[in-house]
Formats: structure tokens, sequence, C-alpha cells
């Protein structure tokens, strides 16, 4: 396991296809796939290892806490499009509320804009997802736009809210 970078209480490093068991896992879990996407589909391990081996060279990482070693979530740049990134989140449900969301997208931001030099970072966030859009806003994430009558992924009809962070 090559970390690739720090922050205070986890380190980030490259998905590894003996992580697939782990993504599949949370990726299928209601708790985490409610808040990624609408028309949620059930991934094999498989696909998983799949999907792992298609993004080895991408800004996407795998989030181990370092005081156990433990696999805890993923985060990343989902696209990069004219300097602009486009990051995404998720951590497994026995880590969460304990701020390490909120430490892995301030450390993602700063890894984007010193390393591979964006000028602008973006998210997407479902409306009822109260507890990420208090955070991202707490970070400096300002609300652009919205998409109205979406389904969540658990097919509750929501809102998306565009959020953008600048330099």
């Amino acid at each position: 396991m090559k970390i690739v970078f720090t922050s205070e209480r986890i380190n980030f490093v490259r998905p590894q296809v003996s992580y697939a068991k782990f993504y599949a896992e949370n990726i299928n879990n209601p708790e985490i796939y409610r808040w990624l996407r609408a028309n949620p589909k059930i991934y094999t391990i498989n696909e998983e290892k799949e999907w792992i081996r298609s993004i080895k060279n991408d800004h996407i990482f795998t989030i181990i806490e370092k005081e156990t070693n433990e696999i805890i979530g993923n985060c990343g740049y989902n696209e990069i499009n004219n300097n602009v990134g486009e990051i995404g989140i998720w951590i497994t449900p026995s880590k969460q509320n304990k701020h390490y969301g909120r430490e892995a997208i301030e450390r993602i931001i700063e890894y984007g804009f010193n390393t591979i030099n964006v000028k602008e970072i973006v998210l997407t966030v479902f409306e009822s997802n109260i507890k990420a859009i208090k955070c991202y806003k707490s970070i400096g994430f300002e609300e652009v736009s919205k998409d109205y009558n979406v389904y969540d992924g658990i097919g509750n009809i929501t809102n998306n809210i565009h959020m953008k962070y600048k330099k």
C-alpha cells in the first residue's frame, strides 16, 4: 500500500483490486448509495475489480484510517474538464459522523489545487443530504444551481444541488 498523500487522521492510497470486496459491500449498501445516485445498480465484486483496474491513473483514492489501517471510504475527482474538477466521496457507515468526510474533502481540495492544478472544484449533492450540504458550505462551497424533482438512490423525490468551490 503506497500512500499518495495524507491528512491528520487518514491516508489516501490508490484503490487496489484487493479492496473490491469492501467497495462492493459499501457501494451496495443503501445507507451509501441513497446519497450517490438514482436508480441504484447492485455491483458484483468482479465489477468492482474491473472498475478499480480502469481507474489506476485517475485521481480517485481509497481512504484509510491511520489509527486502525482500515479502509473507511473513497473520494476523488470523478471528472476533470477545462481545469474544473468534479469531486465525490463516500464514507462507510460505521465511520460516518466522525468528521472523516470533512477532512477528506479539505485534503482532496488541496490536492486538486496544488497537485493537478484545477482552478475550480464542483460537486453535486441531493438536497435531502442535509449533513453533507452543511459540511460543504462550512468548507466554502457555494450553491450555483439546482435540478428539480430528481430521484435519490432509494427512490425519494428530491433536488440536486450543484455547488462550486473556487481557490
